[in-house]
């Protein structure tokens, strides 16, 4: 049994208290008038719940996910967590949703427009018909982050490199994996003249000056990611082996951080650091030692290799706090653990 399947019941569990959990809720509005100071479903009637929007979103992409899984086909969660999606995730809810990133065209930009978009991937993914019929309504999400990313793109003078929710590279990739599946070639083309253009001429990534005390993502993993998915074969072969020459499997980027206060919300993001350095480094090894393969790299193999040996220690601390009983983590984290868990299934 892969080690993913004995987390499917608690993470789903997880997920869907979470979704049915109003308060406590950040709703990171700006208040333009006492007018807009209202209850969070007012304003958005499907993600006013998991502590803030966009752990929202992903906690029901996480649910939607596990759905399609075989041990939720008997599950006792299964019936309610499809019936609370449903309601959620309505055609008239999500409408609403998509109105208010018009209408807020910088809010939760770009992460939380990125899980929007695999949000939707997911429903039209999904194992199970009553979910997948909620895709078509739910495109209405994923088209208003794409023209709102091919709007903002060409005046954005430089990227957010930092590991936190803004971070530039991270959200693009998953908007641009979004954009490929939903023929949306003119945000594919923008997302890939926009990283060509930020991060095409970078290399020799300094990853001794990671890790910051609140992150949980690495730059330096993101901005690999990222162009792993824009760059040609021949191109990323060069590119790829020069950005990551500094990261060997005993930089601090690759050692799990100890949580000291597990009740402080910004230094909770270090259980997911964690989860997604290693989900990083299992989506780059591949393509280093095909690298290394092709080029006789030897060197650059056993480095990888090394990579590799590190994704156990730095995945525990957040799978343990992915189903812990402190909010500051359970709100969120068990989604990055879940796709760390089902890349190392693969």
């Amino acid at each position: 049994m892969p080690q993913s399947a004995k987390f499917i019941t608690p993470f789903a569990e997880v997920a869907l208290s979470n979704i049915t959990r109003d308060y406590p809720y950040a709703a990171h509005h700006v208040a333009g008038s006492p007018a807009d100071i209202v209850e969070p479903r007012e304003k958005n009637p499907a993600f006013a719940n998991s502590f803030d929007w966009h752990s929202s979103v992903h906690m029901h992409y996480l649910l939607v996910t596990l759905l399609s899984t075989e041990a939720a086909q008997s599950a006792p969660w299964r019936d309610e967590a499809i019936t609370v999606l449903t309601s959620n995730l309505s055609t008239e809810n999500l409408g609403a949703e998509a109105k208010f990133l018009r209408e807020h065209p910088t809010w939760e930009r770009p992460y939380g427009w990125a899980w929007a978009v695999e949000l939707v991937r997911a429903l039209r993914a999904s194992e199970e018909p009553q979910l997948r019929n909620l895709a078509p309504g739910a495109e209405v999400l994923a088209e208003t982050v794409f023209d709102l990313t091919v709007a903002w793109l060409p005046h954005m003078p430089e990227p957010v490199r930092h590991g936190i929710h803004p971070n530039t590279a991270f959200g693009l990739r998953r908007i641009l994996l979004g954009a490929r599946l939903l023929g949306r070639h003119d945000v594919v083309d923008a997302i890939a003249a926009s990283a060509r253009r930020c991060f095409a001429d970078d290399h020799s990534w300094n990853f001794v000056q990671e890790r910051s005390g609140q992150d949980f993502l690495s730059p330096g993993l993101c901005e690999a990611d990222l162009m792993a998915e824009i760059l040609t074969p021949d191109e990323l072969a060069v590119w790829l082996p020069d950005f990551l020459s500094e990261l060997t499997p005993e930089s601090p980027a690759l050692s799990p951080v100890e949580v000291l206060d597990p009740t402080d919300g910004y230094q909770s993001h270090l259980y997911g650091l964690g989860l997604s350095v290693a989900a990083s480094i299992m989506r780059l090894a591949p393509r280093l030692l095909r690298i290394a393969g092709d080029s006789g790299n030897l060197v650059l193999a056993d480095r990888t290799r090394g990579f590799l040996t590190r994704v156990d220690a730095l995945m525990a601390p957040g799978l343990e706090a992915a189903v812990s009983d402190e909010y500051m983590a359970s709100h969120w984290v068990a989604t990055f653990a879940w796709e760390v868990l089902e890349l190392k299934k693969d």
